[in-house]
């Protein structure tokens, strides 16, 4: 892997434990965000190693803001997407679907987009997208939530196999976390919970590797093929029962 990787979404949770990792063993980070006070403390900590732009995903010009930020890096040959919302939205509420759609679809387009046209460019590159295990089936507490992730994970899937097909040197890697312990763990059943700085140090090694697929933590591939396998009246029931697992707080 090169020494310039740019990450989206790299001020809470897996980015930015990932920006503070690669930052530390040396390698140029560009790091978007929507919040610029966590940006800027992250830049403190590693002030020539980090560069930052204030952005949201959901900005229709993402696109040139990324490339804005690359050409400032002088390059990149990485990209990781982390950003992503997720909302419990048991009453369907309208706004709180589109929102979701619009960070986790709209905005996961745009970015990976870019970076495709980027990499064509330059004649290589790597991208990674972050999903969830919540891509294995759909979700009565968050359709949209689980919709999105289903989407991404085909998405990169579908560029994976296109990239192979052109023969254009650009890997693309899926990552696939379970619950880490960050503000997107949400819900009353939560199990198997990791620690974000494992689920960083799982990730940089499959990244590292250039991994078509990699469960974070690993135990989630379980998970995520009993899941795609049960049949739709075991499934229904099982999403619907009464028992609870810890939750969250």
């Amino acid at each position: 892997m090169s020494n310039n990787i740019l990450i989206i979404g790299g001020t809470s949770g897996l980015g930015k434990e990932l920006s503070m990792l690669y930052a530390k063993k040396g390698y140029q980070v560009g790091i978007i965000g929507r919040r610029e006070n966590l940006l800027l403390e992250i830049q403190q900590q590693f002030p020539e190693n980090i560069k930052i732009c204030k952005a949201d995903i959901n900005d229709k010009n993402i696109g040139e803001q990324v490339t804005t930020l690359i050409n400032a890096m002088n390059g990149i040959d990485t990209l990781i997407l982390t950003a992503a919302i997720v909302e419990l939205n048991n009453d369907l509420g309208h706004a709180s679907e589109m929102k979701t759609i619009s960070t986790n679809v709209n905005g996961f387009v745009n970015v990976i987009v870019t970076a495709w046209h980027y990499f064509l460019q330059k004649g290589k590159g790597h991208i990674i997208g972050v999903t969830s295990i919540a891509a294995a089936r759909g979700n009565k507490n968050a359709p949209a939530y689980h919709a999105s992730k289903s989407f991404q994970s085909s998405y990169l899937e579908s560029l994976r196999v296109k990239a192979k097909h052109d023969k254009n040197n650009i890997a693309v890697t899926e990552l696939i976390p379970g619950y880490i312990d960050t503000a997107m763990g949400k819900g009353d059943r939560v199990f198997w919970m990791a620690n974000v700085e494992k689920a960083a140090r799982q990730s940089m090694r499959a990244i590292s590797k250039k991994r078509a697929r990699a469960f974070i933590t690993k135990r989630w591939w379980l998970v995520y093929h009993i899941q795609r396998l049960l049949p739709i009246f075991i499934y229904d029931r099982l999403m619907n029962g009464s028992w609870k697992l810890k939750r969250k707080t």
